[in-house]
């Protein structure tokens, strides 16, 4: 059984943070007389002296010192406890799931203020199988998704664009394709393909990137591993890649019919219709709205104005 009590340990913290029993008792809003006997008894219950009082100000004994670091153990996690049931009592969740099909440095500052914000809600991030993100969050396994945009949507989907990145087509610098200053359609459809599950036949002008044999992968590591490894060419999101680009390994593909431009593609914050949310879901959903997803193209300049 606890021989303290709570108010005992916040009393003698108070007291070491603000300097004596009178100004802890002013920053707690009690009297003088309740902060020392709080702290008199903690010492009777630890069988400690906590305070050497022959001084006008009470100081800390060497006791005193070494309990103080426990106390301020125990006194910041019944703060946390707190802190975390007043939150749940507000509604927040103890978790959200978010499902992600796109760089995940694309959404690091929006968590980093989720974190800040709502440090008992527990994030967890989906890399969907088949880079499905929609239909996650259509059946409820994922509160928002965010994805690379898609045609068609289902009708329960509600849909923000959040801006634009760069998909790039690659080659190992030893693949034939590796070797042409520009590349046709019909060079790219003598190769094999290395694609995103996703993005295969799903998203804009893809209708022309076909080829004889194509290899499909849920995740990107996989993509950039087969392509490294010289088994085809491969479409990529550049964020991913610009290390191996840079180096040297992995050559982008110029294509004959977009000379002049990067291949941008939208992406899209999904959500579902007529759900009702929590507070902190409702934080995140319009701190996404308000975040622009963007990286520079090959001249320069940003891909979301």
């Amino acid at each position: 059984m606890m021989r303290y009590s709570l108010e005992q340990v916040e009393a003698f913290v108070m007291s070491c943070k603000w300097g004596s029993f009178s100004a802890a008792a002013r920053a707690l809003g009690r009297s003088q007389y309740t902060i020392s006997a709080a702290v008199a008894n903690l010492e009777i219950a630890l069988g400690l002296e906590l305070f050497d009082r022959t001084t006008r100000i009470p100081t800390l004994t060497p006791a005193g010192e070494t309990m103080l670091v426990e106390a301020l153990i125990v006194y910041d996690r019944c703060q946390a406890l707190e802190s975390h049931a007043d939150a749940m009592s507000e509604g927040d969740p103890a978790s959200l799931t978010i499902a992600a099909g796109i760089p995940y440095q694309n959404l690091v500052a929006v968590l980093v203020e989720f974190a800040e914000n709502f440090p008992h809600t527990d994030l967890v991030i989906r890399n969907p199988e088949h880079g499905d993100v929609a239909g996650l969050v259509q059946r409820g396994e994922a509160a928002l998704g965010i994805a690379f945009a898609q045609p068609r949507y289902p009708r329960e989907i509600q849909f923000h664009q959040l801006g634009k990145l760069i998909l790039t087509h690659v080659a190992h610098a030893r693949h034939a394709l590796a070797a042409k200053t520009t590349v046709s359609f019909d060079d790219l459809r003598a190769h094999r393909h290395i694609v995103y599950t996703a993005h295969a036949a799903s998203l804009p002008t893809t209708e022309y990137l076909q080829s004889a044999q194509v290899w499909r992968a849920d995740n990107y590591e996989a993509l950039i591993s087969m392509a490294s490894a010289g088994l085809g060419w491969a479409t990529l999101p550049r964020q991913l890649i610009v290390d191996q680009i840079n180096g040297g390994q992995l050559i982008e593909l110029q294509l004959e019919a977009y000379p002049y431009t990067d291949w941008l593609v939208s992406v899209d914050l999904l959500s579902l219709r007529g759900r009702r949310i929590g507070k902190a879901e409702s934080w995140l959903l319009t701190r996404l709205r308000n975040h622009k997803i963007q990286e520079l193209d090959k001249h320069g300049k940003p891909t979301t104005w």
